[in-house]
């Protein structure tokens, strides 16, 4: 059944993707990083959706060992995209030259993390779970998932900021979600429960871009569009 679910994740991200640089009012921006991720995420569920029918295999262990990598690289990157959304709330220390190193350091400090900890220790084995094959690591961690956790927070943080801001509540309540669902998900059968969730905060984070890169008008905005890269 979870097979099923990670097709639908596929077809569904790739819809997002599609809609979020259709729907982008402006050029690349620190914002632009979320179509890195949900490239990201596309991979992921693909390679659980089709991992049963490639097989158990040299193959099969080497795709999994790169969604390890892409996790590592990629999902730190929202960090950068909150920067981006909070560049436009015409917050003095963010938009200084300090306060754009403080987010660049921040990203490569838990890419750095995620690598050294997760990534690069990472030993394989197939592992069949809800008729979904993919390869998992041989040992369990005992320590919490340092990125998400630190994602997560910035992700809260900055939600909490614009809601206060502009009253945009949909970045906080997919954050919220994510955050919920992720700690009730050990408590349920299907792995793809957490997935679900993730997809839920990338939607609000998608329509968050849309909603604030087209609200020229609004006062943190200005007339200026050059303020909203």
């Amino acid at each position: 059944m979870d097979t099923f679910f990670y097709f639908l994740f596929v077809i569904a991200y790739i819809s997002l993707l599609v809609w979020a640089v259709y729907s982008s009012s402006q050029n690349l921006s620190y914002r632009s990083f979320l179509f890195l991720v949900i490239t990201g995420l596309v991979y992921d569920n693909a390679l659980l959706a089709f991992g049963r029918f490639i097989g158990a295999g040299e193959l099969l262990e080497t795709l999994n060992a790169a969604r390890y990598w892409i996790h590592a690289i990629v999902t730190p990157t929202l960090v950068l995209y909150c920067y981006g959304i909070l560049k436009l709330l015409n917050i003095e220390w963010v938009n200084s030259n300090k306060g754009k190193m403080v987010f660049y350091y921040i990203t490569l400090l838990l890419i750095a993390i995620e690598l050294i900890i997760e990534v690069i220790p990472l030993n394989l084995k197939p592992v069949w779970e809800n008729g979904v094959l993919n390869y998992a690591p041989v040992t369990a961690n005992n320590h919490p998932p340092y990125m998400i956790l630190a994602v997560t927070v910035i992700l809260l943080v900055t939600s909490i900021i614009l809601c206060k801001k502009t009253k945009w509540k949909w970045m906080l309540i997919g954050t919220v979600l994510m955050g919920a669902g992720s700690a009730a998900a050990p408590l349920f059968p299907s792995g793809a429960l957490t997935n679900g969730f993730e997809l839920i905060l990338i939607f609000t984070l998608v329509i968050t871009k849309i909603y604030i890169e087209r609200k020229k008008t609004l006062p943190f905005l200005g007339n200026n569009p050059k303020k909203a890269r």
